[in-house]
């Protein structure tokens, strides 16, 4: 081989490695980043799926009733199921006499993550539901950029939803995800400049100061839709 055609394979090679660097920084993490689903769920037959209340942890203080409603706004598109509220669920159990187990499910879930097979089954029958919803916000944070250093405010927002079977207590199925969006890029010396968030969104702002870090709305509801795109 000459000079010049080693020198070109050398071009080429370089080429080939900048553009598949370039890839894998462009690369951005699939979401959701977990999800698991029973193989037979086609044949589980599911058409009435309660919700029940979230679990606030790893520092989430108060931060399910914010996502209710988005989470709600979200089982409506889902067209193929009929979801009951939490406030219809609660109803149910107490016309049904189930009250103390759907209490100790609400109890379990939000201190241990844990739900007992007997009471989900029982109070399956008691509110006539083949499955139940349960969610837990896993994180709930804002950070402000400081006022002498430069770079982004952001939020971090991260859910897990699992489904359980009314008819055996079995994990059906359970996907979680986190996401994070940034503010307008902010810089001691020039102030608020803009900022291209992962999903394509630029954030820019004209005010002085420390940039708010975006709303938790915005990020829960990343972070919703990605848990649906996988829902059963």
């Amino acid at each position: 081989m000459n000079k010049f055609a080693s020198v070109f394979v050398l071009v080429g090679l370089s080429a080939v490695t900048a553009l598949l660097l370039a890839g894998c920084a462009a690369r951005e993490a699939i979401h959701p980043l977990s999800s698991y689903v029973v193989p037979d769920f086609g044949s589980r037959d599911v058409k009435t799926i309660a919700l029940m209340p979230m679990a606030d942890r790893g520092g989430a203080q108060a931060a399910s009733p914010a996502v209710l409603p988005l989470l709600e706004a979200r089982v409506l598109q889902k067209t193929a199921y009929l979801f009951l509220s939490q406030e219809e669920v609660a109803g149910r159990a107490m016309r049904t006499g189930q009250k103390d187990r759907y209490d100790r499910l609400v109890v379990n879930w939000a201190k241990e993550g844990q739900v007992g097979k007997d009471d989900v089954v029982s109070l399956g029958k008691g509110v006539a539901a083949e499955a139940f919803l349960f969610g837990e916000v896993l994180l709930w944070n804002k950070e402000w950029i400081a006022p002498n250093a430069e770079g982004t405010s952001q939020t971090q927002v991260g859910i897990k939803l699992v489904l359980f079977s009314a008819t055996t207590g079995e994990k059906l199925w359970e996907a979680s995800d986190e996401q994070t969006l940034k503010s307008a890029y902010y810089s001691p010396q020039s102030g608020i400049g803009t900022h291209v968030d992962k999903g394509g969104m630029v954030r820019q702002s004209s005010t002085g100061g420390v940039p708010e870090p975006p709303p938790y709305d915005e990020v829960a509801g990343r972070v919703l839709d990605a848990l649906f795109r996988v829902f059963p």
